[in-house]
């Protein structure tokens, strides 16, 4: 349950950046560069998926979720600052170099934890709730960079004079913040995950999975 909460959480973050990613570049840029850093995180994805491949993840998976899951927020918050083609670019390859790695880690606990016979019911339920946080994410994206975020830091508004002197006023910079919060938000679920025992203790707590007897008596 801890593991199912805590990608509730992060699988909320990303979706919010999944939406809001397009006008965060295009508010300071050019269409070429947006196609440019989506190839760039589709080669990221990749990369990180043959990384996986060929490493096989750490010895202990909940650290590669929660280390990795670090990686992933300090991208996010790094995404917020003033407009940078170096820091994007550094962005977007440590966010998605780091999910298939992360999914990678988190698919090995639950084969290797959830006996065979109920994976199905176990891997439907587990993706039910994990993903039901999406379509909350992609519902209030946009209300709230354009709602909330955006006046906080346009001219004149409530932040402009204290954050908006750190990360600049004006179109798409509210859009940074939120890309912070978002950051802060899933480095918090991270040290939370990590100080919750049940979580960081998962694989040496609960045994693995015993074959059922069919299997141990087809393989003698």
């Amino acid at each position: 349950m801890g593991i199912l909460l805590f990608f509730a959480v992060t699988n909320f973050t990303s979706g919010i950046v999944s939406v809001l990613f397009t006008p965060l570049v295009l508010n300071f840029s050019t269409p070429a560069f947006l196609g440019m850093l989506l190839s760039i995180g589709g080669l990221d994805f990749l990369a990180g998926s043959l990384t996986m491949s060929t490493w096989g993840g750490p010895k202990l998976r909940v650290a590669g979720i929660l280390g990795f899951s670090v990686l992933q927020g300090v991208a996010l918050f790094a995404a917020g600052f003033p407009p940078n083609v170096a820091i994007l670019g550094a962005a977007a390859f440590l966010f998605f170099f780091s999910m298939p790695i992360i999914n990678g880690c988190s698919q090995a606990i639950w084969q290797s934890k959830t006996a065979p016979d109920v994976q199905g019911r176990v891997f439907a339920v587990r993706r039910m709730i994990a993903w039901s946080s999406l379509p909350l994410a992609y519902l209030i994206s946009g209300p709230l960079a354009d709602r909330v975020f955006e006046p906080l830091l346009a001219e004149g508004g409530l932040l402009a004079n204290s954050v908006g002197q750190v990360i600049g006023v004006g179109t798409g910079r509210g859009i940074g913040l939120l890309f912070m919060v978002l950051g802060a938000i899933t480095l918090l679920a991270t040290v939370v995950g990590y100080v919750y025992p049940s979580l960081r203790k998962v694989e040496a707590e609960l045994p693995d999975a015993i074959p059922d007897q069919a299997s141990v008596t087809t393989a003698g």
